[in-house]
């Protein structure tokens, strides 16, 4: 009986263990039907141009948490919201309580070992609480107190079954409270792998758009690295560098780190 019980036990614990066996960093992943990916992350970005007559520097911190919930095994609700705080005083911001809230849905489909992603979301943020009550006085501001963007993607992978992943992706999003409606894309190669207990992604970034700020061409690398704590925890590291543009020249250097924690549950 005793032998029986253990025999029980242990398989109890396999299965438990086994349902947190997916990677939960892969850039496909999302949560079973019932349970909650959390995602929290704190990043720095700073920025330096100078066109031979301006200088212009800026820094920033922003904190996040998203979390995402499985409708069905293969599709999931995401709500996310972020704050941006006032670190460098002499930049434009007006506070340190400035949220931006976002509300989407992602969707996987799998044909084998080729692995597909799309989703889509709203985004909205209110941009006097940034700027103050005077934003939207000037002719380059849309006047409105709230800014808000709708956005999709395409995510297209190959399972190599060694931990190894390459995909890519295809983005666009458009601010929906301005009356040009211009979209703006990105494009993004690269590659995710999985170790014993550190998983590391990279690749580079394309963005290109319309609207009428963002004419050119801009180039970013990527990475991350996360160590599994648990099969349903992992902490990383993250950055992007910005690599060069033909509308940015005068851009000495641009870039952002990051930390941040997963937990399934």
């Amino acid at each position: 009986m005793k032998f029986r019980t253990m025999l029980l036990a242990s398989a109890a614990v396999m299965f438990t263990s086994s349902a947190f066996a997916a990677d939960i960093t892969n850039p496909f992943f999302l949560p079973t039907q019932g349970k909650f990916l959390s995602d929290t992350s704190v990043e720095f970005s700073r920025y330096k141009s100078d066109n031979g007559t301006f200088e212009g520097v800026s820094k920033d911190i922003y904190a996040s948490e998203t979390l995402s919930f499985g409708l069905t095994d293969n599709l999931a609700i995401v709500g996310s919201i972020g704050n941006t705080f006032d670190y460098d005083k002499d930049y434009r911001l007006n506070n340190d309580h400035n949220f931006d809230y976002m509300l989407g849905v992602k969707y996987n489909h799998n044909f084998g070992k080729v692995l597909t992603q799309v989703g889509a979301y709203y985004w909205t943020a209110d941009a006097q609480s940034f700027y103050g009550q005077d934003y939207g006085t000037r002719d380059d501001e849309n006047g409105s107190r709230w800014d808000k963007e709708v956005g999709g993607y395409v995510q297209l992978g190959y399972d190599m079954g060694c931990g190894l992943t390459p995909y890519t992706s295809l983005s666009l999003d458009s601010q929906i409270d301005q009356s040009s409606r211009d979209l703006s894309y990105s494009w993004f190669v690269g590659a995710h792998k999985m170790f014993d207990k550190v998983s590391v992604d990279g690749g580079f970034r394309y963005d290109f758009g319309h609207d009428t700020d963002n004419e050119g061409e801009e180039w970013y690398v990527e990475a991350s690295a996360n160590y599994f704590v648990k099969d349903n925890f992992t902490v990383g590291a993250y950055g992007e560098y910005y690599l060069g543009g033909n509308d940015r020249k005068d851009v000495e250097y641009d870039y952002t780190i990051g930390l941040n924690a997963k937990v399934l549950f």
